[in-house]
């Protein structure tokens, strides 16, 4: 048996010709979705770290078309990037079906003017408002194939049991949480880890914590965790 790689690349440098070695062999995107993200970029600058990174929405593009995904829910929304990338997925699908929520009128009209010019509004909606309230009013237009969530950690919890609870993701359907080992300060949060100093993601930790945890015994749904981009929990329910 292959051991386990303690440390997935041995730094910076490597990391990042990894990762940019593995863009350019990966699915593409469009040129309308690399220009979104670089307009992102450019617009909101430092708080352009709220959107997905280039490789991983190739990611959400594959794994949407892979699954032969029809309806798609996004909880996160933020300027519409990643929802394009999914978009793109589907775009060819009969009956394709997105819905993405954000809580930000702001960033909800950089996205909904994204979607419009890259003709994808007549499938691809956004729906503004706290999520722990709106979700609820989804219940007629599931259930769905795949629900990315990208949202406020603190609400991760509810956003699982509610999206369950209430039948939005279909059997088998599988559900994607991001930032779920928060740049591994769910693990180790001491000195040891550089992170340590990111006062704002140490404050969230306490919150995936939780929901990695109620991932991990919770019997409707088995879990595998990515130690990829900042951690990914891929669910599928049972």
């Amino acid at each position: 048996m292959k051991d386990e790689i303690a440390v997935l690349y041995p730094n910076e440098t490597v990391s990042t010709a990894v990762l940019k070695y593995c863009r350019e062999r990966s699915l593409p995107l469009p040129e309308h979705i690399d220009r979104h993200a670089d307009l992102t970029e450019k617009e909101l600058g430092d708080k352009s770290e709220m959107m997905v990174s280039r490789l991983q929405a190739q990611y959400l593009l594959w794994t949407a078309r892979s699954l032969g995904a029809k309806k798609v829910l996004e909880v996160g929304c933020f300027t519409g990037f990643s929802a394009l990338a999914l978009a793109e997925a589907l775009k060819d699908v009969d009956g394709a079906k997105i819905i993405t929520m954000d809580i930000d009128p702001d960033t909800g009209e950089i996205a909904r003017k994204a979607f419009k010019e890259a003709g994808v509004d007549h499938f691809v909606s956004l729906v503004l408002g706290p999520a722990e309230k709106t979700l609820a009013d989804l219940v007629p237009e599931g259930p769905f194939d795949l629900v990315f969530l990208d949202a406020n950690k603190d609400g991760y919890v509810t956003y699982f049991n509610t999206i369950l609870e209430l039948g939005l993701l279909r059997k088998d359907g599988v559900l994607i949480a991001d930032n779920v080992l928060k740049k591994g300060l769910v693990v180790n949060a001491t000195e040891v880890n550089p992170s340590v100093v990111d006062t704002y993601a140490l404050g969230k930790v306490p919150h995936v914590q939780e929901f990695n945890d109620l991932l991990a015994k919770d019997k409707r749904v088995e879990t595998f965790l990515l130690p990829v981009f900042d951690g990914l929990a891929l669910v599928r329910v049972l």
